[in-house]
């Protein structure tokens, strides 16, 4: 009698999850960028630069941070949720400038961590083929 081998595979890949983990002061937030909301960050950056040219320069300083912090709310909300935007700002002291910073910084990282996202070895080799 003819032994029949064991085809019987099993492959785990555990957790998917693509994370972004931002440590600000005692908040954490995670951006987990899915379809949905990256086409959404993309949509709400188009708008917040087409709304910061448009900021009244006439305006006061006072002024100017307030329409500057709206803006800063709104890219948060999208990115995080609708309670980071005061966490972050309160992390920042409630201070518009350093909140600005803060801002600078994580668009910097998110778009790091986007083009490493595309540079993947492994993901350019199965699009070539």
């Amino acid at each position: 009698m003819e032994e029949i081998e064991n085809m019987a595979r099993t492959y785990n890949f555990g957790n998917l999850k693509d994370v972004t983990t931002f440590n600000i002061g005692d908040v954490t937030l995670e951006f987990q960028p899915t379809d949905e909301k990256s086409e959404l960050l993309e949509k709400k950056s188009a708008e917040l630069k087409v709304k910061a040219e448009q900021i009244d320069e006439s305006g006061t300083e006072w002024e100017l941070r307030k329409e500057l912090k709206d803006l800063l709310d709104e890219f948060f909300t999208v990115a995080f949720d609708d309670k980071a935007p005061q966490k972050l700002y309160d992390a920042c002291g409630q201070n518009t400038i350093s909140y600005l910073k803060l801002f600078l910084q994580i668009a910097d990282a998110l778009r790091e961590v986007s083009e490493e996202r595309q540079n993947d070895e492994a993901f350019k080799k199965y699009l070539a083929e």
